[in-house]
Parts: structure tokens; C-alpha cells; sequence
């Protein structure tokens, strides 16, 4: 078994176990859990000293778990991710209205679910293993500047976290945090550049 392998499988069984991990995405390094697990969810906010009811961002690998967690979605919008996926542009997450419960919805009071397709492999592989989405929040305690690789992770974070995942620690990551949009009636509301 590949060391990449074993990394899928440790990482996949901390998220089991109702455990957060830190690992690195498509954008920045993030802290992540299992998307349907409140307690996990709450153990990342006080790791960050975030606001319980500040929205996260979802990941998924794929159009069929996306559709699962916001029903059907509209062609435009289709057109837009899979427009994303195809150029590797800057990865955009997408706000979605009245979407499916995730970790009984204490998160979202006005009933939207941000929602990012991922291009990473490892984190297509994490999900798809552990065939479920996952939360992704940038690695920094709220209000901080977020960390554009490994090296620059407060200690705090690292300390607190269940498992960091041991691959790319070494890279500097090549993108800032994903682009926010929100689409209504064929329009693309900017929330986060």
C-alpha cells in the first residue's frame, strides 16, 4: 500500500471516528470533518474561537453529492461549475438556497449551504472514501490571517487538531481562499472575490 494510500485511509478513519483533521485542499489548508457530524462541527468552531453560527464551507468530489445536498441545480449554474472544474480557474464556492440538512443545520440560519466542488485529488479520494462531504475552514483561529502553507499554522491549531494529515506540508499553496458566489435568476452575486 502507497504512502498516499495509508494517508487516505488514516484520514477517512479519524473522520469516522467523529474526529477533525487538518489537511490541505484545493486553496489553503483547512480543518475538516465528516459534514453530518454536529459535535465534530462544534469542535472546529471552538478550535478556531469561531461564531457557532458563522456558515462553513462544504466539500464535495463530484456533481452526483452535490445534487444529493441541494437538490437539482439549475443549468446555468451547472454551466458555471463545470466551466470552473474543466479550466482549473480559481475554485469557486457556491451559495445554494433551501439545501438539505447538514449537522442539523445549526449553522445556517437563513437556510443556504456554501458548497465547493473540489479539485484536489486528495480531497476527491478523502470524500469519496469516506463517502460523505466535508467541511472545509481555512486553518487560522477566527480573525486571523489565513496561512498560505503549512509553515505558517499557529501552533494553537496544530495542537488542537485531531489528526494533521502528514502529505504537502512542504508546498506552498497556490491559491488564496475560493471565490464566494451566490446565483439568483441566472445572476452571479460576487460575496467573496
Amino acid at each position: 500500500m502507497s504512502f498516499y494510500v495509508e494517508e487516505i485511509e488514516r484520514s477517512v478513519n479519524i473522520l469516522r471516528k467523529g474526529k477533525n483533521l487538518l489537511y490541505p485542499t484545493d486553496t489553503v489548508w483547512g480543518l475538516g470533518c465528516d459534514a453530518f457530524n454536529l459535535q465534530a462541527i462544534k469542535k472546529i468552531c471552538e478550535i478556531k474561537n469561531r461564531n457557532f453560527y458563522k456558515s462553513m464551507i462544504v466539500l464535495v468530489e463530484s456533481m452526483d453529492r452535490l445534487h444529493q445536498l441541494v437538490g437539482k441545480i439549475p443549468h446555468f449554474t451547472k454551466k458555471i461549475i463545470l466551466d470552473n472544474f474543466v479550466k482549473k480557474e480559481k475554485p469557486i464556492t457556491i451559495v445554494y438556497e433551501n439545501t438539505k440538512k447538514i449537522a442539523s443545520n445549526f449553522f445556517r440560519q437563513d437556510k443556504t449551504l456554501a458548497v465547493r466542488l473540489t479539485h484536489d485529488p486528495f480531497c476527491i479520494c478523502l470524500i469519496q472514501k469516506l463517502d460523505r462531504p466535508i467541511i472545509s475552514t481555512s486553518a487560522n483561529l477566527s480573525g486571523f490571517i489565513t496561512p498560505k502553507s503549512f509553515s505558517e499554522i499557529h501552533p494553537f491549531i496544530l495542537n488542537k487538531t485531531d489528526y494533521v494529515v502528514n502529505f504537502r506540508r512542504g508546498e506552498k499553496m497556490n491559491n488564496r481562499s475560493s471565490s464566494i458566489i451566490k446565483i439568483v435568476s441566472d445572476q452571479v452575486k460576487i460575496l467573496r472575490e
